[in-house]
This record gives C-alpha cells, structure tokens and sequence, in this order.
C-alpha cells in the first residue's frame, strides 16, 4: 500500500507542503460546511414539521368549531316551546318544518330528528317518521355516561334532552343530528404530495384516501414519524372527536424538497471550495517552493556536472535566500577541499606508482648485492637531492637522521637477523609522517627481495643437491640390478636347475624388475619437479585420441587376458572435437591409468569410453576391482601412497604412478581424477583433456 502512495504521490517536500496547505485549508471549510449542513438540516425540517403541523392545526381547529356550532344549535333547538308539542305528535308539522329549515342553514349533508320518550320519530329531516329511531338505546347509553354524542357506522350522532318547560323540566324526548363523517372529506387538503386522513382507532374509521403503504402505523399514533417514503404527521382531536386523530402524509420527495436543494447547494459548494483550496495549496506550494527548486537544480547540476564553482542565485530576502548564500560559501569551501584533495591523490599516486616501480625492477635482481646497490639508485632518481648510504654496521640509536633498518629471515632457525642500514643523511627521523611511512615501504620492499634471493639460492642449491643425489644414486643402482635381470634370465635359460631353484631365480628376476621399476619412477618425478620433462603440445582430434587410446589397449590387452578380464572401449565424441595433448605424454598417463585397473582388478570388466565433460574430453577407465574408500581418495595422489590390494596386504609399486600421471597431465594443461563408491565397487579414473576453443 505504501509503495502504491508513493508511486501516486511522491513523498517529495513540495507535495508534503502542498498537503499540508491544503489541510490547513480544506478542514475548517469542512467543519463549517458540516455545521451548516446539520444545523441546516434541523432548521428546515423543524420548519417544514411547523408549517404542517400549523396547517393540520388550523384544519383541525375548523372541524371541532363546526361540532361544537352543531351542539349548540342542537340545543337552541332542544329549549325553543314549540318542542312541546312533541307530546302531541306534532300534529301541525311546526317541528318538522323547524328541522327542516335548519338542515338548510347548516348546508352540510346532515339529518336531523326529533325523538319521544319512548325513542318513536316524532318529526325528521328523512322519510323516517312515526319509526322507532334504531339507535334510541345507544342514545340512552351516552346519556347515561353525560355524553351527547356517539358514533355509529361512519356516523356521528349528536343530540340535545327536550325538557317541558310547563312541567318542571319533565323529560320529553330529545332531539337528534346525524352528522356524516364523509362532510369531513370538505376538509381534505388539496396538494401535490400530501394525503389527509382522519382516523378513529377505536371504530377502525377512516375518512379520506388511504395510500397503499403496508407500513403505515394506524393503529398507534402517539408521535411524527418518518417511513421509507412518507414523512408522517398526526394530531389527536379534542371534544367530540377526541377518539380521532387528522394525519397528514407527506411524500418525502416534495417535504424534503427545499432540504434537498440545500443539500445540494452544499455539495456543490463542497466541490467549488476542494477545488480553490487546492488550486490555492498549489500555488502557494509553487511559490514558496519554487527558491527551493532551484537550489535543488543546482545541487543536482553539481552532482551531474562536477562542477563546483556553480552559484545558487536566489532573488527572495527571506530564510531560503539565506540558506542559498550558505549553500554558495560551503559550495566554494568543497571546491576548494576537493582540489586539496585531488592534488593530495596526484601526489600519492605518484608515490606509489614510484614504489611500484622500484619493486618492480627489485624482483628483477639475483643477488643480494645487486639488491642493495639497485635500491640506492632508485632513491637517488627519486629524490635527487637527498643522499643515501649502505652499512652493515648497525647505527647508533643517537643519530637523529632517518635511517631504514633492514632485516633478513634465517629460514632454518626461523628468526630475523639484522642485515644493514640504509641511511638518509639529509632526513630527519621526526619529518613528515607520510613520509617515513614511504620510506619503510620502500625498506619492506627490499628486505622482501633480499629474503626471497635467499631462499631461491636456498631453494636451488637443495634442488640441485636433491636431483645430483639421486641421479648418482640412481645410476650406481641401475648399473647392477641390469647385471642381476641379466644374470637371472641366463640363468633362467640354463636347463639343469631345478624347479625350486628355478623359482628362486624368477623370485629374484620380479624382485629386480620392481625394484628398477621403482628408481624409473623416481628419476621421472625428479625430472618433471626440475622441470626437465620436455612437452610437445598440439592440437589433436577426436580421431587421433582413439587411435592412441587403442595403441594403449593393445600394448596392455594380454595383461588383461591373463587374468581373464574383459576389456571394452567407446568412442562418445564427435569427429570435429580437438584437444590439447603431448602424444607421448598421453600415452604414458593412460598405461599408468590402465595398469592400476589390471593390476588391482582380480576378475570382471575394464571399461574405456572417451566424451565430452565439463568444458573439456574425458578419457574415463571404469574397472570392477577393489575400489577405494573416501580416506585413500583424498591421499592417493600423494608421492609414494599405495593402496592394499587385498585383505593380505600384498602391496604392488612404488605409490609413484597416479602422482606422476596427474603431474604429467598438468604439462599440457589436463588434470587426473579418481572416483569410487567405496570398497569392493570398483574404480574410475579420469584423464580431462583441455578443449581447443
């Protein structure tokens, strides 16, 4: 996620300063916005609730006027004298007239009656006259409970007592208005979105459309409410309708409309006011930025150019300009100390290339003298004026010239013994220090030649010894053992020995024969160490690899037949692959390869096969002998280490053979490897030849 910011936004000083300005910006504005939106928000909709509420006030109010009009009409009625002639049936019509007439005035669909003790119709507004009024017991009832009113059937029924005013108040019926609750429909509202309702819970009565809306809580108006899609309001009448309540519902759409719009005016302002605040933060984050730019600039042109002598010109008075004139003198400073520093390496380069070549022509020399009077050339020519001087004498502690001690190793007691002094007459010894440090230098450099002509002269002079030792040694034993193989196979041609004596002499003619064999060895090894082993190298082909090989197999083959071993070769190269071999020398490491598999394989197989391997071409001899264990591996190309052939320890050759064949094989830039997987599981020798590219 980091990554992802910082691949959109770079974390650079002037989106950090940009970002920042526009925070300082953008959250005040956002706070006040949301301030304005709640407060907002609350006002109107406490505004809208009022105008509504106010108007259902209003219609309210109207409707319980007009009840309580109606009663008191219905009383006026009930008091007047000619009601008492509800005793006579109103023979003459007086009251029904009077009914009618009033019906008229109230010009609401209302009906009125005039009922008798005994609830019998006495005059009516309808065609109901000389009946029984259905309802004279629920009458009865209201009355008993000091109603005058009660409901039936969608209607509202209000009457007034008729008393005789001739009889002391004496009962004589009452008068009765039924009132049609659908009149209440005159008092319906009329507006886009709005829906009046008058509701009775407890008759379930309601007057006016009612809106297809499942969620609309009839049953239990106590407080507005807000459906899904309906802004809810309600107000419980009082009086006779105290039972009903006036609900108004208002589609949301049209009572929040004006909210609506504000919001929107809100939002619009939101996305004016993120847009100047951040075109303002950019700006402001351009401008202050814009002395840091071109500092930046010129640091990076520095960087780019090298070139230290650049100027930061900042026009602003302010920190950064400041910062810039700082930025000028440590820029100066810089270049000041980076051409102290460069001539400081000129300097030193040249000392050392001066150093170098003084050991150089030093490692050339071969004696000690030489070593010596070569160094006090080279310091003169280094420093032509000073002077320098050889002694074996060593100095006085008190002389206060720089001297270079000079010490040589005793390789045989393994000590170092004091050799000579060179001293600088015209040198202090508390000079410069970088100085006494190149002249110990130069000292180590000498005493390093001095001691490696030692232990050359060393070197040569026991290799010389070694070789002359041995080859005189060598010729005085070869002289009389081929005097003893002559002896012995004369011998074995003479027909009057015997077996066993015969048996002696062949004992003594293996016994010679090893022996010789042996002092070969040695003088080959001490040859190729002296390296006195003449090569011929070049380049061959596969071919020519093969028809050596075979030369080998052949020359070898009834050893192998002797012992009843089987032995196969395959040629895996291609004609076109050339090696670097010496002829003779090939041959010789591959009948050392050969005769160790015969010699230490008592039956089996011998497998010979020649491919490509490791960026080279291997001749690979696999026999089935007595392999060897990971210990004989890492020391079996060690001078004169034999492997035992067998539990009886019988031992064959000088332990010369494997260590003469790698060292051969080196001459030409080849190398020898062996490979088992342990005792019992046979060999595998490898010859790798060099490709030629």
């Amino acid at each position: 996620m980091n990554s992802i910011l910082k691949n959109i936004i770079p974390r650079t000083l002037k989106n950090k300063l940009r970002i920042v300005l526009f925070f300082i910006g953008f959250v005040p504005f956002i706070v006040i916005l949301l301030y304005l939106h709640n407060l907002g928000k609350e006002k109107i909709l406490d505004d809208t609730l009022a105008i509504q509420h106010a108007q259902m006030h209003l219609v309210k109010t109207n409707i319980e006027q007009q009840l309580i009009s109606l009663q008191k009409e219905l009383h006026f009625l009930a008091t007047l004298d000619m009601m008492n002639d509800m005793t006579v049936e109103d023979v003459d019509k007086r009251i029904a007239a009077l009914l009618l007439h009033k019906k008229q005035d109230i010009g609401t669909n209302v009906d009125l009656f005039a009922l008798d003790t005994n609830g019998k119709i006495v005059a009516s507004t309808s065609k109901q006259n000389k009946e029984i009024f259905v309802y004279t017991k629920e009458v009865e009832h209201a009355s008993r409970q000091a109603k005058r009113y009660f409901f039936k059937n969608k209607m509202l029924y209000l009457f007034s007592p008729v008393t005789s005013l001739l009889q002391n108040g004496a009962m004589l019926g009452y008068i009765v208005l039924r009132y049609d609750l659908n009149n209440l429909e005159q008092y319906v509202v009329r507006q886009k979105g709005l829906t009046t309702l008058f509701y009775f819970p407890e008759s379930a009565l309601h007057i006016g459309e009612m809106p297809v809306y499942k969620t609309l809580k009839l049953e239990g108006y106590q407080k507005d409410y807000i459906s899904e899609d309906y802004l809810i309001l309600n107000e419980r009448f009082e009086g006779i309708l105290s039972e009903g309540f006036i609900v108004y519902m208002i589609e949301k759409s049209i009572a929040f409309s004006f909210l609506n719009q504000f919001l929107l005016f809100l939002w619009i302002l939101f996305a004016f006011g993120f847009i100047v605040i951040g075109v303002l933060s950019w700006w402001m984050g351009e401008r202050i930025l814009k002395p840091v730019r071109t500092l930046t600039n010129a640091t990076q042109q520095i960087i780019d150019t090298q070139d230290y002598t650049t100027q930061v010109i900042v026009s602003s008075e302010d920190e950064i300009s400041e910062l810039a004139s700082n930025f000028n003198v440590m820029v100066e400073e810089v270049d000041r100390t980076f051409r102290m520093l460069e001539e400081e390496n000129r300097m030193r380069l040249l000392r050392f290339v001066q150093l170098v070549t003084i050991f150089n022509n030093l490692i050339q020399t071969e004696s000690e003298e030489a070593c010596i009077s070569l160094a006090l050339e080279e310091l003169q020519k280094l420093m032509p004026g000073q002077r320098f001087s050889f002694s074996k004498t060593y100095p006085d502690r008190k002389d206060e010239h720089a001297q270079m001690l000079l010490y040589v190793k005793d390789f045989e007691k393994g000590t170092s013994d004091f050799y000579g002094v060179i001293s600088l007459p015209d040198v202090r010894k508390e000079g410069d220090e970088e100085e006494q440090k190149f002249y110990r230098a130069i000292a180590t450099m000498i005493m390093l030649q001095l001691d490696q002509i030692r232990l050359v002269d060393q070197t040569k002079a026991a290799s010389s010894a070694k070789s002359t030792f041995i080859s005189h040694m060598s010729h005085e034993l070869r002289t009389p053992l081929h005097t003893i193989l002559s002896a012995t196979q004369y011998l074995i041609g003479y027909e009057g020995l015997t077996i066993p004596q015969q048996e002696k002499i062949a004992t003594i003619e293996s016994s010679a024969g090893h022996l010789l064999g042996m002092i070969n060895d040695i003088l080959d090894l001490v040859q190729i160490e002296a390296g006195k082993v003449p090569v011929s190298k070049e380049i061959v082909s596969s071919g020519t690899i093969e028809k050596l090989t075979k030369e080998v197999i052949s020359m070898l083959e009834v050893l192998a037949e002797e012992k009843h071993i089987e032995m196969t070769f395959e040629n895996r190269l291609r004609n076109d692959v050339e090696v670097f071999l010496d002829r003779r020398l090939f041959k010789q490491i591959l009948i050392n390869l050969i005769s160790n598999a015969v010699k230490f394989t008592d039956e089996g197989t011998i497998a010979l096969r020649m491919e490509l391997c490791d960026e080279g071409v291997c001749i690979v001899v696999r026999d089935s002998g007595i392999g060897l264990s990971r210990e004989e591996i890492d020391v079996i190309f060690d001078e004169f280490t034999q492997v035992k052939q067998s539990t009886d320890s019988i031992q064959k050759g000088s332990g010369l053979g494997l260590a003469i064949s790698k060292k051969l094989a080196t001459l030409f830039e080849g190398d020898v490897l062996l490979q088992s997987e342990g005792k019992g599981l046979g060999t595998t020798a490898i010859l790798r030849l060099k490709l030629q590219s």
